[in-house]
């Protein structure tokens, strides 16, 4: 289900960039992106912390939640003067403001959104993804109505808010049908929420700071028509982060339940997690290399082919993003969250002086290397300090390192194909085909991994 929403997000995103054009979309495109950054300050942490404590206390987790909707509403008043203080400072154009403001109407759901976790801690899938194929699915149909009528920016404002709020809303429901005890709003577990969830909250604002203030940079120095070039590719980015989040979906509980009982089991699901990352970005590394030219003349049309460049680099940059979420998340497991602090920070530094530097110089393709050098260098520093704390002296590279393999033929295979004439159709369906056939042969992965998959509810 995530796949096939990957697949509708990206045809609606060109239809939206057809829709807006370069500069209407850089301005669309940073306009979310401004809203976005401000909006995950509700979650600052709590999220994380709420499932580890919870996972340990099943009995406790709707007071847990409880305090995870009360902590967002406590804050939602000064988050939601920041949103429009920045709107109003960061906007280029009337329809850039109005659009804003509409969208900030639904930053209220942010506190009802919280009772996906308990979906999160049973290791139910099904309704999640359910809702956001829902989601998904109105949003395409407002986007193409908005597309044919040549409505723009303020009508797809109104669009977005409106199926937030009916995905939300339908959410809460089933969460409330499925939960034992109904979350409700609660003080009682605010306190040692809050400050568990404090290191963990700060290093969130910088990671999301480091993440993605490089297309606000890029808006505010190089101008929107680049911004709109970049943002375009970088949304391509942002869909296929549904590969880490399902991933740990499933897995991180599981993680957080083993620690510190059982660190062996820890260990074997933090390896297949590892594993199931390797398995998903490597590939589409391979196909990003070589079909990212065809790939944005089809999706964005000819105007946006001078983006192809940078969608490479950010593949690359998408591997560190897969193990960054693996890494984060053990992060908290083990206790290590307040040494996030000072890895996002310098991670921000890093991020913003390159841009400063490259911005001027290159345009938009410095953002572009340097969200993949900020990644790796938040990948060094996490991964040393999990490997000392699991007391770890050399991680075996065994299936990850076949992946790898897999992943080079498959590049070499398909450049084979692109210099013989092969369509983009073609070359995605070798990969579809190919890939999966390159994992089972240098034994990436094995009939034992499907059958696990498939078996529901055998424990990890």
């Amino acid at each position: 289900m995530r796949v096939s929403n990957l697949a509708l997000g990206v045809f609606v995103t060109a239809l939206v960039v057809r829709t807006l054009g370069q500069s209407g979309y850089g301005q669309w495109s940073t306009t979310l992106l401004i809203l976005t950054m401000i909006g995950l300050v509700a979650n600052f942490g709590t999220e994380g912390i709420a499932t580890r404590e919870a996972s340990k206390d099943p009995v406790m987790a709707h007071e847990w939640i409880g305090a995870v909707m009360m902590v967002r509403i406590y804050i939602l008043v000064p988050l939601i003067a920041l949103a429009v203080a920045a709107i109003f400072v960061m906007h280029q154009s009337q329809q850039m403001l109005i659009a804003g403001l509409i969208l900030v109407l639904t930053m209220p759901f942010s506190g009802f959104s919280a009772l996906q976790l308990v979906f999160q801690l049973r290791v139910k899938n099904l309704v999640p993804m359910l809702v956001l194929t829902l989601r998904s699915v109105l949003w395409a149909l407002a986007v193409l109505v908005i597309y044919l009528q040549g409505y723009g920016m303020i009508a797809l404002a109104i669009a977005l808010s409106a199926t937030t709020a009916i995905g939300t809303i339908v959410q809460s429901w089933a969460a409330v049908k499925t939960a034992d005890v109904v979350p409700r709003p609660s003080k009682a577990r605010v306190a040692p929420l809050m400050r568990a969830a404090i290191p963990v909250g700060i290093s969130g604002m910088l990671i999301i700071a480091y993440a993605r203030i490089d297309q606000i940079l890029v808006f505010g120095i190089v101008g929107s028509g680049p911004a709109g070039l970049y943002g375009s590719v970088y949304n391509v980015l942002d869909q296929a982060h549904f590969v880490p989040i399902s991933i740990l979906t499933t897995l991180a509980p599981v993680m957080a339940a083993s620690w510190p009982a059982d660190p062996l089991r820890l260990r074997r699901t933090a390896r297949l997690t590892a594993e199931l990352m390797a398995i998903s970005s490597f590939g589409a590394l391979a196909f990003a290399i070589v079909a990212s030219t065809p790939l944005v003349q089809l999706v964005f049309g000819t105007a946006f082919l001078p983006a192809a460049p940078a969608l490479p680099v950010l593949g690359a940059a998408f591997i560190f993003i897969c193990f960054g979420y693996l890494n984060g998340n053990l992060m908290v497991v083990l206790g290590l969250q307040h040494r996030m602090l000072y890895v996002s920070l310098v991670a921000l530094v890093v991020n913003v002086a390159g841009n400063l530097i490259l911005l001027p110089a290159v345009g938009f393709m410095g953002a572009a290397w340097m969200t993949l050098a900020t990644e790796v260098v938040v990948f060094a520093c996490t991964l040393t300090m999990i490997l000392m704390r699991l007391e770890i002296r050399r991680p075996r590279v065994g299936r990850i390192g076949r992946t790898a393999a897999a992943a080079v033929v498959l590049g070499v295979a398909l450049e084979g194909m692109t210099q013989a004439g092969a369509p983009l159709g073609v070359l995605a369906a070798a990969a579809c085909i190919a890939y999966p056939a390159l994992l089972f042969g240098l034994r990436a992965l094995e009939l034992e991994d499907v059958r696990m998959v498939l078996r529901r509810g055998v424990p990890a």
